[in-house]
């Protein structure tokens, strides 16, 4: 399997460093090495990790002056010795299988690999199990919502994000939505359907703290997007991704909400009519299907949980 460098940003995260840094070394093979970028720090997040870097060659640590989030991830990217690129964030929890199971899926034409994850409330209460899209075409929807494609979950073929222009500052603090968008120009989105990221929405976090920058971000890179959206291509492999979710885990929930994201306003601008309806038809057929009860009231109650603390 090819070798990764791992991306990690810290701006004082010395809380987390002791406890996170060795979970995120047990994702990394002995050929894997992993670079962190310490934007400014004035607490001891630099000398945490470089005590770690003393004792394991696979870390590389590096300074710069508070450049922000997308300057440092750039610089990373710069430093990196390897053609993919796993993005980490410190204060995130990761399975110890990861990127094995990560590395598994790569092939020609693959350009970006997520995961399943879940949400922790300040690394505690449980708000909610994200099922990821699986297919490139379900990948390619679910952008819509940007709601399954978690950032600190991806693995990246580093030639396609230098091609795509890297992270683009005017894209902040949706950034990654950014990414992902001019990505798909250059090859497949797909994902594992592994919970691989534990994802710790904080109090004070930069996502909570510029909901409405990030909305006002999302909607124009969206209105971009939907230049290069194919929704032919996602419709004609409708059925395909739903026999595929037939064969793996939360295949109930996986088909609620690709479906979900193909009610999207911007899809179904794009659908017509006709398909809109088939769209809107199947939809309701999922929500009276007594199998799916479940399902979807858990869905729906970790979305109104969420809601909660945003």
């Amino acid at each position: 399997m090819p070798s990764v460098s791992g991306v990690l940003p810290i701006r004082n995260g010395e809380f987390w460093v002791a406890r996170n840094l060795p979970r995120i070394l047990t994702n990394l093979s002995m050929d894997d090495e992993l670079i962190v970028i310490d934007d400014g720090s004035t607490d001891k997040s630099y000398s945490l990790v470089k005590s770690f870097a003393e004792n394991d060659p696979r870390i590389s640590i590096h300074r710069t002056k508070g450049v922000g989030l997308v300057d440092a991830l750039n610089v990373a990217v710069s430093l990196s010795k390897f053609e993919w690129l796993a993005r980490f964030d410190v204060d995130d929890f990761y399975s110890r299988e990861r990127l094995s199971q990560q590395k598994q899926a790569i092939r020609k034409d693959v350009v970006a690999i997520f995961s399943d994850f879940r949400v922790l409330r300040n690394g505690t209460t449980n708000l909610g199990f994200f099922p990821s899209p699986i297919t490139d075409s379900a990948t390619r929807t679910s952008l819509l919502r940007s709601q399954r494609t978690a950032h600190p979950s991806a693995l990246v073929d580093k030639g396609a994000l230098l091609r795509s222009g890297g992270y683009k500052l005017d894209d902040f603090p949706a950034e990654d939505l950014g990414l992902w968008t001019r990505l798909s120009e250059y090859g497949e989105l797909i994902s594992i359907p592994q919970e691989c990221l534990f994802y710790n929405m904080r109090s004070g976090s930069i996502s909570r703290m510029n909901r409405s920058l990030i909305a006002e971000k999302r909607d124009r890179i969206l209105e971009n997007y939907l230049n290069q959206f194919d929704i032919d291509y996602v419709f004609n492999k409708l059925s395909e991704t739903i026999e595929i979710y037939r064969g793996i885990n939360h295949s109930e929930e996986r088909t609620l909400l690709h479906y979900w994201d193909l009610m999207h306003p911007l899809s179904q601008s794009l659908l017509g009519s006709k398909r809109s309806q088939l769209v809107k038809k199947q939809m309701r057929l999922l929500l009276l299907n007594p199998k799916n009860l479940i399902p979807t009231l858990g869905l729906g109650y970790f979305r109104l949980l969420r809601s909660f603390y945003k």
